[in-house]
């Protein structure tokens, strides 16, 4: 039996190196590996994992940002976060599963004169800010671009 961790490691494998168009070819390459997953459980991990089908085949979604981003965080932003929220000097912002990263890099990239630091898991992220007021702006900033 592999844990879930295992198996949606192996999935992100398996989409990076076939291309999988379907849930049924994704059953089918996990079979060729020994492992049997039911089709629910398949399509539960395909969501957990923010997967998504460019050009008819799943990609992980924050490959599908670094092949489509202009640079500008905007578009990261709008794509992945879910919602934010503060307390005191730092902000959370969730996303949607697995791209915190993708965020969190973008994020670091803009340079934000209110930022003092990020920490991204998978779909979590904090912002430090140095004071409240500066939480404030860098809210309102993020919650322009997410709309």
């Amino acid at each position: 039996m592999i844990s879930k961790k295992a198996r949606q490691a192996r999935i992100l494998e398996i989409i990076r190196g076939h291309r999988v168009e379907s849930q049924e070819r994704l059953s089918a390459l996990l079979h060729d590996e020994g492992l049997e997953v039911a089709q629910t459980t398949i399509s539960r991990d395909i969501r957990e994992l923010g997967l998504v089908k460019i050009r008819g085949s799943y990609q992980a979604a924050a490959s599908s940002f670094a092949a489509s981003s202009s640079g500008a965080p905007g578009s990261v932003l709008a794509q992945f976060i879910i919602r934010t929220d503060a307390v005191g000097n730092i902000i959370v912002i969730r996303t949607s599963p697995g791209n915190a990263h993708s965020v969190c890099v973008a994020l670091d990239a803009a340079g934000w004169p209110e930022m003092v630091g990020t920490i991204a898991g998978d779909d979590t992220i904090f912002v430090l800010t140095r004071d409240t007021d500066e939480c404030g702006k860098l809210l309102k900033r993020i919650g322009e671009l997410v709309g």
